[in-house]
């Protein structure tokens, strides 16, 4: 059961098309751990989050990143507040071919501020 999550990652990727890094941040608890294959990263204020979303955003930009598609969620509910999210991503370039296809999970938690993304793990698939 996807619930309140289908909205929120829909927005979440309207944020990236739109290149909009501090909306892409504000989905982000401070602080929060970014972990991929190679590396794993805490950011630990409202500035190193934001400056991190930037980074990604130019990135994807300079691969021809044009809009980011949710092709599958699950949701597990660890407790009221708190869930872990399972994303599949397709991702498109300017003349609509698939760029990257890929998942993430999210650990995400609302303290009273709505869901923030506390860990997002880039799954190895993922460029």
């Amino acid at each position: 059961m996807a619930g309140p999550f289908e909205e929120y990652f829909r927005e979440y990727a309207l944020a990236f098309d739109d290149f909009d890094h501090e909306r892409v941040a504000s989905h982000y608890h401070c602080p929060c751990v970014m972990v991929d294959a190679g590396s794993a990263s805490s950011l630990e204020t409202e500035l190193a989050i934001v400056n991190n979303m930037r980074a990604v955003l130019r990135h994807n930009r300079e691969q021809g990143y044009c809009r980011g598609e949710v092709s599958d969620i699950r949701v597990e509910f660890l407790a009221e507040s708190l869930a872990i999210a399972r994303v599949h991503w397709q991702i498109f370039d300017r003349e609509g071919g698939l760029l990257w296809d890929f998942s993430n999970t999210y650990n995400l938690a609302d303290y009273g501020a709505g869901w923030k993304i506390l860990v997002s793990t880039t799954h190895a698939s993922a460029p």
